[in-house]
This record gives structure tokens, C-alpha cells and sequence, in this order.
């Protein structure tokens, strides 16, 4: 296995990326790698969440003859960029420009790129397939079909059902705490409705930086339109105990593609791609990062990507 650092440009933008190559010589497939929301690095990790993803991924695939491509988002890492005024669209367009660039390089088979995505990532894989028809299929990782605007009350709902539930002294700060910072429903709702209203690239909202015009491109996105698009393989991962993205979504999305599709519903993971036999919460969060990432996902995605080789020409 070989790891090398390179520069993408994308309309201006670097974004520092690493290769992840297996030890054969000559042209291999590869997986370019979409993250998920928030200003993360090319693992997807950023300061107070260390998720491990992308590099795991990859190091678990180059021995199987499988490169792969990772980056940091715009803005993070050692990307040039403003994360934080950038729209959903611009992230799109970094996907489609990474893949572009993958095409020049002679360790590509430019008709085995594969694209994979873990949550907000999972519905920009799809618009790069749109943009991109020589896509050879999509891995996606805690997909979703619901609106986002939808995602994000029922996310605040499951965060005050946390708190909520808290014992004690410690329980009564926070559920104080959180109403005075307005992670309630309502406020969740607030904060939507301020965002949608605004023109703003990015927005303060109490102490928080919000990017404001990426949020705002996503509560217009119409997700099942997007998937009632692809026509490429699939291969769906959700997880039983992901409160972020309902499971249930990973045989909606499969109903609504229009390519061979092969959907995976997996035993107590989450979001975070750990599992927990223990009732979902949120604030599960961070005992969970400090496992390593399930080894059944990694063995779905070789699966999968074993079997696609064989279905494609070359």
C-alpha cells in the first residue's frame, strides 16, 4: 500500500487530497471518497469528532487492489476555501471536479471510478453520477430520502428526548441549558425559517457560525428526485440505530433507483458507522468514536465492489 498527497483544482479552490494506491502496478479501480456534513477533514474528522472513515476505508481496500481518493472539504484541513460560505452546490462541484481530475492519472481505470458517500455525501454521489454517467456505482453510508428540513426537527426532537431522559442534577442543567440555546424543536424550527429567509452565505446564530447558504440549498433539495434518477449499481448501508438518518429510507431509495441495487439494513450501527446494542442517544456519541469503525461495513463495501469488477468491461 502507497499513500500520496495531491492538489486538486476545483474552479480556483485546492483541495489537498490523499491517494490511497495497492501495490499493483497498472490501471485499478478506484473510490472517491464524499463527506458528510460539517467542516471535516479528509477522514472526516474536525475538532471534538475524530470519525475515522474515509481512512479506514481506504487502507481496508488498496490490499484488495483497490485505490481510493480522499480530500478535505473547502476550507478545511489544508484545503484553501471558506467552508463556512460555501453552498451545498459548491461541495457538488468539488465531488465533480476530484472526479474529473482522477481520469488524468494512470493508476485510474477511468471506467472503475466509483463514488461513495456517508451522509450528506450520500446525496451529493448521486448528483455527481448525474454529471458524470461514466460513474461505475455508488456506495452509500446512512442514506437518506426524507427532506432535510424534516431531518433536522427530527434531530432536535431525538436531542431534547436525550435530555429529557437525563438523571438527576446533571440532567436539570442540561435540559436548562439547552432550552436557553434553543436546541428544542422549536427552536430548531427558528433557526430554519431565519436561514431560509435569508440571503446570507453564512450566518451567527447565538454562539454558533452557520453556513447558512449551504443549509439552505439542502432544505430545497428534493432527495427522492435525485435517486429516481440513478441508473448505476448501488450499494446501500444503513445502520438500525442511526437517528440522524432513518433506516427504513435504504429500501425507499432502493424502490426509487433505477440500476441494480443491493440494500443493507445493519444491526445495531449508527451514524457512526460503530454499533450499540444500547438504546440510540445522541450523547452515545463519543464512547462510540473511541471504537473502531465495524468491521461488517468494510466487509459489505469489498463485497460489493468485488463483485462489481467482474460485471464491468475490462
Amino acid at each position: 500500500m502507497l499513500e500520496h498527497d495531491i492538489t486538486i483544482d476545483s474552479d480556483g479552490i485546492s483541495l489537498s487530497a490523499t491517494v490511497c494506491l495497492p501495490e499493483d502496478k497498472g490501471r485499478v479501480p478506484l473510490v472517491l471518497m464524499i463527506h458528510g456534513t460539517g467542516p471535516l477533514d479528509r477522514d472526516e474528522n474536525m475538532k471534538g469528532q475524530r470519525i475515522d472513515a474515509f481512512n479506514t476505508i481506504a487502507r481496508h481496500l488498496a490490499p484488495e487492489g483497490i485505490a481510493s481518493l480522499r480530500y478535505d472539504k473547502r476550507g478545511c484541513g489544508q484545503s484553501s476555501g471558506d467552508y463556512y460560505r460555501a453552498g451545498h452546490s459548491d461541495l457538488v462541484g468539488d465531488a465533480v471536479s476530484s472526479f474529473d481530475a482522477l481520469r488524468q492519472f494512470d493508476f485510474c481505470d477511468p471506467d472503475r471510478i466509483f463514488v461513495l458517500g456517508h451522509s450528506e455525501g450520500c446525496v451529493i454521489a448521486p448528483q455527481v453520477s448525474a454529471k458524470r454517467p461514466t460513474v461505475a456505482g455508488l456506495i452509500l453510508l446512512c442514506p437518506f430520502v426524507d427532506t432535510v428540513e424534516s431531518i433536522l426537527i427530527k434531530q432536535a426532537a431525538q436531542i431534547q428526548r436525550d435530555f429529557d431522559d437525563l438523571p438527576g442534577v446533571n440532567g436539570l442543567v442540561r435540559r436548562l441549558l439547552s432550552r436557553m440555546m434553543g436546541v428544542t424543536v422549536a427552536g430548531q424550527q427558528h433557526r430554519i425559517d431565519k436561514l431560509k429567509s435569508s440571503d446570507a452565505e453564512m450566518m451567527r446564530i447565538g454562539f454558533q457560525k452557520i453556513p447558512a447558504k449551504s443549509i439552505r440549498e439542502l432544505t430545497r433539495l428534493d432527495p427522492r428526485a435525485i435517486f429516481n434518477r440513478v441508473t448505476c449499481p448501488m450499494l446501500l448501508i444503513g445502520g438500525e440505530k442511526d437517528i440522524q438518518c432513518d433506516p427504513a429510507d435504504v429500501h425507499r431509495i432502493a424502490d426509487l433507483a433505477k440500476g441494480q441495487v443491493s440494500a443493507h439494513v445493519v444491526q445495531n450501527l449508527t451514524h457512526v458507522l460503530r454499533c450499540d446494542a444500547r438504546q440510540p442517544s445522541f450523547l452515545s456519541t463519543g464512547a462510540l468514536l473511541k471504537k473502531p469503525m465495524e468491521p461488517i461495513v468494510l466487509a459489505l463495501i469489498s463485497a460489493w465492489l468485488y463483485d462489481q469488477r467482474f460485471c464491468l468491461p475490462g
